[in-house]
C-alpha cells in the first residue's frame, strides 16, 4: 500500500537573541492510552539517520525506555549520546505509521524526524520560499508527478 502525501508548514521559534527562526517541521501525533493523541512538532532533518526525542518524552508517552535497544547517536558536535531505540506508532495527519525512534539521554535534545522509517516511505520536498515541506507518499499521484519532473531533468 502506498503512503499518502502530506504538507506541513514550517515551524517557528524565537531564539534567545530575539530573532525569529523558521525550520522544516512536521506535526507528529502519538496515540495515548485514553484514546486521545499527543501532538508534537519535529524538525525534519535529512542529516539524521534515526528519528529522535528527548528522554523526558518517553514518560509522557508511557514508554519504558529501558525496554528499548541501547544505542549511541552522534550529532553535529560528534560526541556520542546514549539512547534507547523503540518502534512507535504515530500519525502524520490521519495516516498511522510505525517508525523507529531513539529516546536520547540529553535534556536539550530536539525532536528530530530523521530518515529511518520516513524517507523510505516519502519523498521529502523542502519548499523554502513558501515555508512548507511536502512528504510525498511512494506510489501517490504527487510522487508520480515528481518522479516524472525529475526524470525530465536528468
Amino acid at each position: 500500500m502506498s503512503a499518502k502525501s502530506h504538507v506541513f508548514p514550517y515551524g517557528i521559534t524565537l531564539k534567545e537573541d530575539g530573532v525569529i527562526d523558521v525550520f522544516p517541521a512536521a506535526e507528529v501525533c502519538f496515540p495515548m492510552e485514553d484514546g486521545g493523541r499527543l501532538s508534537l512538532f519535529f524538525l525534519i532533518d535529512s542529516g539524521a539517520h534515526i528519528p529522535a526525542m528527548p528522554l523526558s518524552d518517553a514518560a509522557v508517552l508511557g514508554i519504558d525506555v529501558a525496554a528499548g535497544e541501547p544505542m549511541f547517536v552522534s550529532g553535529i558536535g560528534g560526541a556520542p549520546v546514549r539512547g534507547w531505540r523503540h518502534t512507535l506508532p504515530l500519525f502524520l495527519k490521519e495516516e498511522r505509521i510505525r517508525i523507529p525512534m531513539a529516546f536520547l539521554d540529553l535534556d536539550n535534545s530536539p525532536r528530530v524526524l530523521g530518515r529511518a522509517g520516513v524517507f523510505d516511505r516519502y519523498a521529502v520536498v523542502f519548499e523554502e520560499d513558501k515555508r512548507r515541506t511536502g512528504l510525498l507518499g511512494t506510489g501517490s499521484p504527487s510522487m508520480k508527478r515528481l518522479t516524472k519532473a525529475l526524470d525530465s531533468v536528468s
